[in-house]
């Protein structure tokens, strides 16, 4: 009979070998549950109450404010007419002075501008205005110039000249005693504002006839009158659009003698003063 010893020995070491893998397989799925066990249970955040107060907390750091912006500033044309403004009321004229011809003098009696200073003189012109003595002052008669110097704590200066040039061979003799006039008012008071105003046009008629007093002639006058106060850097008032027609003349009928302003149109003249000022403070 044959041994069954020799075919127990397999036999048991099979057996051995499949107890050891499940005993494997019972460790790990024990090691597998009691790790998902342990993540369950884990410990919950401490609420913010419960941080230790010794523990540096991040300070929040306040937002920095925008730095202030500079004004902006504004830097008048000079090349350009003084435009249209806020009108301002007579009192505004209160420390003006008025230099002109026998056209201002009109102006300062028909227009009812009553508390301006005026030194005018009929026939007045850029050159005698350091010359002759046609300003009556403490009962002596001094020029327009050493007037202005007596008076020197004025503020505006409005000047119109020209007419009585407008027969001068050379305009550039013009504009360069116009010039002397501006920088001596400059030098007499050099915070005044300095106001130059468009030689005025005649009437259709009258420049029709006239060889000197004529539209397109003032019309040239004026010109240099413009560019003389951009480079002075003084303002210029186009006055003859508050007066002129459609075709830039002086309607029929507004002057005594197609030159010379009715009383209508000087108060024309005054409305556009107070509507066309510089204000300094929106320049500077």
């Amino acid at each position: 009979m044959a041994d069954r010893s020799i075919y127990r020995k397999p036999f048991r070491k099979r057996l051995g070998i499949k107890w050891l893998l499940a005993l494997i397989a019972v460790l790990a799925l024990t090691a597998i549950v009691m790790s998902r066990h342990a993540g369950s249970q884990a410990l919950p955040a401490l609420p913010v109450d419960d941080v230790p107060k010794d523990v540096p907390q991040e300070e929040e750091v306040p937002a920095q404010p925008e730095p202030p912006k500079e004004p902006e500033i504004v830097t008048y044309n000079y090349s350009l007419p003084v435009p249209r403004s806020e009108a301002v009321d007579e009192t505004y004229f209160n420390d003006a002075i008025f230099i002109g011809n026998s056209r201002t003098e009109g102006f300062i009696l028909y227009s009812g501008l009553a508390n301006a200073t005026s030194y005018t003189s009929r026939g007045l012109m850029v050159n005698t205005v350091f010359t002759d003595r046609v300003i009556n002052m403490n009962g002596k008669k001094i020029s327009v110039m050493a007037a202005v110097q007596a008076n020197p704590n004025f503020s505006k200066v409005y000047i119109m000249l020209g007419t009585n040039e407008l027969g001068w061979v050379y305009s550039n003799l013009f504009i360069k005693k116009y010039a002397e006039i501006i920088d001596a008012l400059q030098a007499i008071n050099p915070d005044a504002l300095i106001y130059v105003q468009s030689i005025l046009p005649v009437t259709k008629s009258k420049s029709a006839k006239d060889k000197i007093y004529n539209n397109p002639k003032i019309n040239q006058f004026n010109a240099l009158l413009s560019k003389m106060a951009e480079e002075k850097k003084i303002y210029y008032l186009n006055v003859a659009e508050a007066v002129a027609d459609s075709k830039g003349n002086l309607p029929e009928g507004s002057a005594y003698d197609g030159v010379h302003l009715k009383k209508t149109y000087c108060q024309k003249w005054l409305e556009y003063l107070k509507c066309h000022i510089v204000d300094l403070e929106a320049h500077n």
